[in-house]
């Protein structure tokens, strides 16, 4: 008789039909937030976000009563104003944590499974290789969606709250879509660049260094092109503002970045999130195999 009937129990719990990857986020976010540092990021990343609220509900309340001495003072300060522009500005600001934060949640998500032969218990049960994938990708995704979208679609229900009337809705109602769209930008490249490395590293520490060399050496090639060819358009190398690109056009920036459309920076970005994804798949395809 083989040694593993005589020593494993046989799962016999039931088996869901649709969502198991869910199983993995409930266990993947309970135990991320038993680490400190990343809690204290989550806490960083929610005091920017209070800041903005009570952005929303001064510049509101000022500017419901023309009668307040405060009125026209701060009708003259743009960046205290609650339109499109505040929200690309809170976004890109959170983007720096979302990044930190993917990193510390997803560099080691992967390997350090490999690494404790954690894959063999996986497999074992009723999941596959792609509901192990799903599980993890959108663990890191729904963490960076915390810092993104959930907070400004909050400001933004907030403003519409406060002044309740056809007009705000009128003018704001396309925000949400950009919001989400934007986050979505910002945070998948992140989550599935990350995982990439993390499923190609043999640790935590490997993988976060190796994007960081990545992000670096991509943001100095494309500066040099930028700064040696005397065009700026070659910026679109550097992700980050290839990624700003897209943000500038979705939330209708002026002052635009670099004059190539901003299709090509989504053309970029879809490509990057591809190629990330299928070394994640073949991966992970390959440990199950061999479990």
């Amino acid at each position: 008789m083989p040694i593993y009937v005589q020593s494993y129990r046989t799962y016999d719990g039931e088996a869901r039909g649709r969502f198991r990857w869910v199983t993995m986020v409930r266990q993947e976010l309970r135990v991320l937030f038993k680490v400190r540092t990343f809690v204290v990021l989550f806490v960083i990343g929610y005091l920017h976000a209070c800041f903005r609220m009570l952005q929303v509900v001064a510049y509101d309340t000022i500017v419901s009563d023309p009668n307040s001495p405060l009125y026209q003072a701060l009708r003259q300060i743009a960046a205290l104003e609650v339109n499109e522009r505040m929200f690309f500005d809170f976004l890109r600001i959170q983007s720096g944590l979302v990044f930190l934060t993917t990193i510390l949640a997803g560099a080691g998500m992967i390997c350090d499974d490999v690494k404790n032969n954690l894959m063999e218990i996986y497999f074992s049960k009723p999941l596959t290789w792609r509901d192990y994938v799903m599980g993890k990708v959108m663990t890191v995704v729904c963490v960076g969606l915390g810092f993104t979208a959930v907070p400004a679609l909050l400001c933004l229900i907030l403003h519409n709250a406060l002044v309740p009337s056809f007009a705000t809705l009128a003018a704001t109602y396309w925000i949400a879509g950009s919001i989400i769209a934007f986050s979505l930008v910002l945070v998948l490249p992140c989550a599935l660049g990350v995982l990439a490395s993390s499923a190609l590293s043999r640790s935590d520490r490997y993988a976060s260094i190796a994007v960081f060399m990545l992000l670096f050496g991509d943001l100095m090639l494309g500066g040099m092109l930028s700064d040696l060819l005397h065009q700026r358009n070659y910026s679109i190398v550097a992700f980050p503002l290839a990624i700003n690109r897209i943000g500038e056009a979705l939330f209708r920036e002026r002052q635009v970045s670099f004059d190539i459309s901003w299709e090509w920076s989504g053309l970029y970005v879809l490509v990057v999130c591809v190629v990330a994804l299928w070394i994640i798949c073949r991966m992970v395809r390959r440990a199950e195999v061999a479990a």
